[in-house]
């Protein structure tokens, strides 16, 4: 397995920006690829994707230098387990509301004694071929477990409540931050500026910092990415590709006389 450039690069202090992938094509990962982002995102929640056609991206990604992660449709084994097998750097869990359902997640995508992710020789691996010998199957592991970031999506209040302990779990390497729905579970939504939201931002950030594991956050602000450096985030998540998009036409547009 490749070495996880996202990772790498936040581990040194560098500060990380990538988006979301959402409207799908092997040619607008390729451009991508061209952007200078670091990660992209690929989303199986709310994106009309499934595990083949992120297989595809995927690769498209690595071939175009940017960290491919992806975004898990649900809480369960096979969600989990098929995105990592295919070749994902890292796993965004939403919807996370218990400790319990945390160390189920580390269960799932990290390989034993962290937890006990099943073992099949796959597109992550080339199929076994990078370790050929049954001697090699622990550095396997081994290797999986360090290269693979998980981080579940602290975005309920039942997370916010409980995010000292899950940060503390071995396996969880950080936290993702999705304002919208927990500025919901709050009953404040889209209020950024409220006090109560900023403090809950604040208490994930000194979970995180705690217990060593790396913050994420998304905005739809790009002004705000570099606030949210200066906080303390090791990345951002800015916006995703369709919006990009409708934006920068629509400035084009604008600016031309029809």
């Amino acid at each position: 397995m490749a070495v996880n450039q996202l990772k790498a690069k936040m581990a040194g202090g560098g500060k990380a920006l990538g988006t979301f992938f959402e409207l799908g094509g092997m040619s607008v990962m390729e451009c991508l690829g061209r952007t200078g982002l670091d990660f992209v995102i690929i989303d199986n929640e709310h994106g009309p994707f499934e595990t083949e056609s992120t297989a595809d991206y995927i690769r498209a990604a690595e071939l175009g230098g940017i960290t491919p992660l992806a975004r898990v449709r649900e809480i369960s084994r096979p969600a989990v387990l098929k995105l990592l097998d295919v070749g994902a750097k890292g796993l965004i869990v939403p919807c996370v509301e218990t400790v319990e359902q945390v160390k189920k997640l580390v269960e799932y995508a990290k390989y034993a004694p962290v937890g006990r992710r099943g073992f099949s020789p796959s597109r992550k691996d080339a199929w076994g071929f990078d370790y050929p010998a049954t001697e090699e199957i622990k550095e396997n592991m081994r290797i999986c477990n360090e290269q693979t970031l998980l981080l579940p999506q602290c975005e309920t209040v039942g997370c916010l409540e409980h995010i000292e302990e899950i940060t503390e779990i071995e396996g969880v390497d950080g936290i993702f931050v999705g304002p919208f729905d927990l500025s919901i579970s709050m009953g404040i939504p889209g209020e950024f500026q409220n006090p109560r939201f900023l403090e809950a931002v604040a208490r994930i950030l000194n979970a995180c910092r705690n217990h060593h594991k790396y913050s994420v956050i998304f905005t739809g602000n790009l002004e705000a990415v570099n606030s949210y450096y200066e906080q303390g985030f090791d990345a951002v998540a800015y916006s995703m590709d369709a919006a990009v998009l409708v934006k920068a036409f629509r400035e084009i547009a604008d600016k031309v006389t029809r």
